[in-house]
């Protein structure tokens, strides 16, 4: 009798749990559309992996179908972790290889593969192939580690492609887009320092997370994600520890305080940075082109016109001196050449864009 009383008990139990948790799944559902973002499967980082040096990187070989309520287009990674087709380590006789590193613009959210730039800067420079080294993410800090693997492949020409807006931001940033990172800061002497890494993997990384019974609980549950969003962001926060200057994930006032001790050390630290880069390349005699890619804070209505400039004016002030040519393609843009949303941008109320290409004058370099 005490037995059947017991699992009588237990039955209750379960089911009080069960009927909670489908009543917080509803209303999560109904009143908090944000915890339920579109599908992992339509997001770029379903094409990376964990990477413990980088924070992520494209997941070799992936392939799949992109799609947003914008677009749709199938995408492919190669053996090397590049997006695009199949190369050799080794460069083909007579050919100009151009290395191309940059964030999102670079990746090519928003662009099938026909429409990256990286694509129409090989079709438009003659014998020559153009590798797509793009990460979603991105910044110099990560294009300072990468060095040594580009120069594998042997390049005549490396291009860095800064997102004018949050570049300054992901390089000194711990934590970026819900994920750690390594990060770079001045010590007591001024001397840049990259740090944060080696990275534990305490996230599933969203790749993975997509195989199996947790992949479908991400897929179909906001609960399940919302659960995954507090336990990974806010304790594994409080355990690593690291710390970034005092401004905030959006970083508008990036733009608005140029004058803020913070913005000045984030100027700072990419001019270190963007040193280290050059200087890596030039040591073997390959030019460094820096290619600004503006976003809607530089071409749209987002801020009044006197803070646009901001960030070119940094950028150009990193560069200043380094031996590497500046390309800034910004007066040739206006809103109407940006994606009118993305999933990211829509989801976190930002004014970042996505563009299909912005270096046509490349090929003049």
């Amino acid at each position: 009798m005490a037995a059947r009383r017991f699992f009588a008990n237990l039955g209750l139990i379960a089911a009080s749990v069960a009927l909670a948790l489908v009543a917080c799944e509803i209303g999560l559902a109904v009143f908090l559309r944000d915890a339920s973002p579109e599908p992992v499967t339509r997001d770029n980082y379903a094409f990376y992996q964990f990477d413990p040096v980088l924070g992520w990187s494209n997941s070799p070989r992936a392939r799949g179908t992109y799609q947003t309520s914008e677009f749709s287009y199938d995408l492919r990674i190669n053996a090397h972790g590049l997006r695009g087709p199949e190369v050799e380590i080794a460069k083909p006789p007579g050919t100009r290889r151009i290395a191309v590193l940059g964030d999102s613009f670079t990746w090519g959210i928003g662009a099938a593969e026909p429409e990256l730039y990286t694509t129409l800067l090989q079709q438009a420079v003659p014998d020559s192939e153009v590798l797509n080294f793009g990460v979603a993410g991105y910044a110099p800090v990560q294009y300072s580690l990468m060095s040594e693997r580009v120069k594998q492949f042997a390049p005549d020409l490396v291009v860095v492609a800064f997102c004018l807006y949050n570049d300054f931001l992901d390089n000194v940033f711990w934590r970026r887009y819900d994920y750690y990172k390594p990060f770079a800061r001045l010590d007591a002497a001024g001397e840049l320092v990259i740090d944060g890494y080696p990275i534990p993997n305490i996230r599933l990384f969203r790749r993975t997370v997509t195989l199996g019974t947790a992949g479908w609980l991400y897929e179909h549950s906001a609960l399940a994600r919302l659960a995954d969003y507090f336990v990974t962001s806010r304790v594994a926060a409080w355990w690593i520890g690291q710390r970034g200057p005092a401004l905030s994930e959006a970083g508008q006032e990036f733009y608005e305080r140029p004058d803020l001790p913070a913005a000045r050390e984030a100027v700072a630290v990419n001019r270190k940075l963007m040193e280290r880069i050059v200087a890596d390349y030039l040591a073997i005699d390959v030019p460094v082109v820096v290619l600004a890619a503006p976003t809607k804070f530089e071409v749209g209505p987002t801020l009044d016109p006197h803070f646009r400039e901001s960030g070119r004016q940094a950028l150009a002030a990193s560069i200043e001196g380094l031996g590497a040519t500046l390309v800034d393609p910004t007066p040739a843009y206006s809103i109407d050449d940006f994606w009118a949303r993305d999933r990211k941008s829509t989801r976190l109320n930002s004014s970042h864009g996505y563009i299909s290409y912005a270096v046509f004058c490349l090929k003049k370099k």
